[in-house]
């Protein structure tokens, strides 16, 4: 069941008549919500349960009569009191979506759908103990399975990083320098973009979707995402470029970055500069040139992409979790561009190696609350490498 689509009462009663409302995997039927702790803490390892795979808890039908029958409850204060308790009482915190269908007969009564998005931070614990859904009913999850899980997740985390990796591959080779981000929503359709890239006027909602992402500091370096103005088509998707000219792509000349929107809900964010040669010809005595890395486009590209994710989650009614993956090449023998940018003394450390990798992951509310921790997540390691950490520690600290 599609926990968006039901919005009345006549739409549950036909689906119990039906036989579609039948406990399963995915959904869990409940008559009512009961008062107390123990109520708070059952509903609490439905929802850490749920967010192994998702699923939909549904508030107001009695699964114990054939068909399961409407027994409308008071729905006021339950929702809210729903969400604190996904929020309150299961570690990590999950966030849910909850939809309340008034009764026709009675708007102080109704129903409260429970939809849980299948969770980039699972499994989840309630007092301690972690839970996954069975066929039918919630069940503790064992030692071995707990690390197994945790391991899937790190493999993730892998895996996405190899997609970026491949990318800027397929993009420029491994000889040309460019940086590679991709964000992925967790267990969404595969179709989930689709309708974008058949709109006649893609173009516009592509372009108010980044201008709604992009901040002043998308503004202070180049290239820029907030001013771009092209617009193409590309493999699975539809793209919004900047200084991509005469049909070339990336040129190597540090003046393109594109993000394109993929139909499965992908999307993917490359640009050149994140390592660039930078010359001092004002400055007495001459300096030579010198490859730096450009924390401020790296940072800002990747504080739009994460409120980018934001932006296409609402839109699209997708309340799940995205993983983030940044690949990036040409590193060797640079510099910090922010110490760099002090002209005289000490650079700061020497970087050697010539990829640098991270994957994260971050919740609808973390991209709501907090989208800088994604770029705190995927640059720390390096700009502490740099030593330039604590010129950018106050931007990427976490909000509170």
């Amino acid at each position: 069941m599609d926990a968006i689509q039901v919005r009345t009462e006549d739409e549950l009663q036909r689906l119990a008549l039906n036989g579609l409302l039948e406990e399963t995997h995915w959904l869990d039927l409940k008559r009512e919500l009961g008062s107390g702790n123990a109520a708070n803490k059952d509903l609490a390892k439905d929802i850490a349960a749920f967010a192994l795979d998702g699923g939909t808890i549904l508030i107001g039908v009695d699964e114990d009569t054939s068909p399961p029958g409407l027994w409308p409850v008071p729905v006021d204060g339950l929702a809210e009191r729903i969400e604190q308790i996904a929020r309150m009482r299961v570690d990590e915190a999950v966030q849910i979506r909850t939809t309340v269908i008034n009764s026709t007969s009675d708007p102080t009564l109704g129903y409260v759908v429970v939809h849980v998005p299948q969770s980039v931070r699972a499994p989840h614990m309630v007092d301690g103990r972690y839970y996954g859904r069975g066929d039918k009913t919630n069940r503790m999850l064992p030692n071995a399975e707990v690390v197994r899980l945790l391991d899937r997740r790190l493999a993730d985390r892998s895996d996405l990083r190899a997609d970026a990796r491949a990318i800027r591959t397929d993009l420029v080779g491994d000889d040309q320098r460019l940086l590679v981000l991709v964000a992925d929503p967790v267990g969404a359709r595969e179709d989930m973009l689709v309708a974008l890239s058949e709109s006649s006027t893609w173009q516009e909602t592509v372009l108010q979707l980044v201008h709604s992402a992009t901040d002043a500091q998308n503004q202070t370096y180049a290239p820029t995402l907030a001013q771009a103005s092209g617009f193409a088509r590309r493999p699975g998707g539809v793209a919004l470029t900047t200084g991509m000219y005469d049909g070339q792509r990336f040129s190597g000349n540090d003046h393109a970055a594109e993000i394109v929107f993929t139909e499965s809900g992908r999307l993917v964010l490359a640009s050149e500069r994140a390592v660039t040669t930078r010359s001092f010809q004002n400055v007495f005595p001459a300096q030579p040139d010198v490859t730096v890395i450009f924390e401020a486009l790296i940072v800002g590209h990747i504080s739009m992409l994460a409120r980018l994710a934001a932006a296409v989650s609402h839109q699209w009614g997708y309340t799940g979790s995205w993983r983030f993956a940044l690949s990036m090449n040409g590193l060797t023998d640079s510099v910090s561009w922010t110490l760099a940018d002090q002209h005289f003394g000490d650079r700061g450390p020497i970087y050697t190696e010539n990829i640098y990798e991270r994957a994260t992951e971050a919740s609808l509310d973390d991209l709501d609350d907090d989208p800088g921790q994604v770029a705190a997540d995927l640059t720390a390691p390096l700009l502490r490498s740099l030593g330039s950490y604590p010129a950018w520690a106050k931007r990427l600290q976490r909000q509170s």
